[in-house]
């Protein structure tokens, strides 16, 4: 056997002796599905002078997101959030006859430091929309107020427990700051406005400060 033919086949066995480790060997890409908890602390003016926690108040938030992993490390995810709302003083939850929510969506972009280990920090940025509405009373008489804007950036940090290789769970907490552009309000017969851009003058930048708990499992 001449030297290159040896060669030729030691390479060979080589790459075939190393298929079934490489199949074996995960390469960290992949879907995740996360759920979260979380508890909606509000910060500054919803528009003019009108102070968020006035407007929507505190809110409870389950959480839904869907993240593909590039690596063990990286991944690119969409959210869906819908924030239980306190109302304005808290009178949602005193009355049958009042609701009050807060939706935001968007876009994640996460980095796990230690994806191996028990303990794995993690950080993330983002953007997304929101959506704050408060409705009080029924039929032609009541009186509703929805703003909508962006979610103008993000970042949040977490410590995931990696209970298994696909299961993870732990504490986390978020800020967001974000700006209403537009207002739709109703008050009974007498005043009503739908979708009208908020004047410049009358914007206001907003914070939701949020810790909560997230569940993710990697499929």
């Amino acid at each position: 056997m001449t030297s290159r033919r040896f060669i030729a086949s030691l390479v060979l066995t080589f790459c075939l002796g190393a298929l079934p480790a490489a199949a074996q060997e995960p390469s960290g890409a992949g879907l995740a599905l996360g759920v979260r908890g979380a508890f909606g602390i509000p910060v500054g003016d919803a528009f003019n002078d009108l102070a968020l926690s006035d407007t929507f108040g505190t809110t409870v938030a389950p959480q839904v997101d869907v993240s593909y992993f590039f690596t063990r490390q990286l991944s690119l995810g969409a959210y869906f959030q819908y924030g239980i709302a306190a109302g304005p003083g808290n009178e949602c939850a005193d009355s049958v006859n009042c609701t009050s929510k807060v939706l935001r969506f968007g876009i994640d972009l996460d980095y796990h430091f230690r994806p191996d280990g028990f303990v794995s920090p993690w950080v993330g940025v983002g953007v997304g929309y929101e959506i704050g509405s408060w409705e009080f009373g029924e039929g032609a008489e009541n009186t509703r107020l929805e703003l909508r804007g962006y979610d103008l950036g993000h970042a949040h940090f977490g410590l995931d427990l990696q209970l298994t290789r696909s299961i993870a769970v732990g504490p986390y907490i978020s800020a967001s700051v974000g700006q209403y552009d537009k207002l739709s309000a109703r008050l009974g017969t007498v005043f009503e406005e739908n979708d009208r851009d908020i004047i410049s003058d009358h914007k206001q930048l907003h914070v939701w400060i949020q810790p909560g708990v997230r569940a993710q499992f990697r499929l």
